[in-house]
């Protein structure tokens, strides 16, 4: 089984970290960087014989500070298109995209929610990121399961992510282990 692993920045997950054997794609930071990195890479896979993950920095709400979250459940905070559709809906997406419903989320089975927007929050509510929507949305597409794991680095307070947002990386790296000798 393949593991493909989606991280925003160097910084967040050094790939000497990483063991052997996992395929660490740098994505860039924003919604639009993610999307055709995960398409470009995800493209050519079979989603029967690879696991999707992403890992990196969020921000969160006050008592989840220094935390790391698995997140099966995906919304783009941002969009917001009304009348057309209500906010975080893209709207007209089954026409295109038939696999997808038009709710409001997208789910890969029980987990917490991550809030995808392009924009620093600077009073998140619950876990906010800037990649993770795009990343599940092409997942979605093209028939990969998906989880993502977010590390709490911050309350909306831009020094602390400077300051923290790397420092997930052991726990995440305990977990990314346990995959990876299971996915053998």
């Amino acid at each position: 089984m393949k593991v493909i692993l989606f991280v925003a920045l160097p910084s967040e997950l050094p790939k000497e970290l990483v063991p052997n054997g996992i395929d660490v794609v740098y994505t860039g930071v924003g919604k639009v960087n993610a999307a055709i990195k995960a398409t470009e890479t995800l493209k050519e896979l079979s989603p029967l014989e690879t696991i999707v993950i992403n890992y990196g920095s969020a921000g969160a709400g006050e008592g989840m500070f220094n935390q790391l979250f698995m997140c099966k459940k995906f919304i783009q905070k941002d969009i917001d298109v009304r009348p057309f559709a209500k906010k975080t809906i893209t709207p007209f997406d089954d026409v295109v995209y038939p696999k997808l419903s038009n709710g409001d989320e997208l789910s890969f089975g029980d987990g917490d929610y991550c809030h995808t927007q392009d924009k620093f929050d600077k009073n998140p509510q619950g876990i906010c990121d800037m990649e993770t929507y795009s990343i599940a949305k092409v997942c979605k597409i093209y028939g990969f399961d998906f989880t993502a794991y977010k590390y709490i680095s911050d309350n909306g307070n831009p020094d602390d992510w400077s300051e923290n947002h790397n420092k997930g990386i052991q726990q995440f790296l305990e977990i990314l282990n346990s995959i990876h000798i299971s996915s053998i």
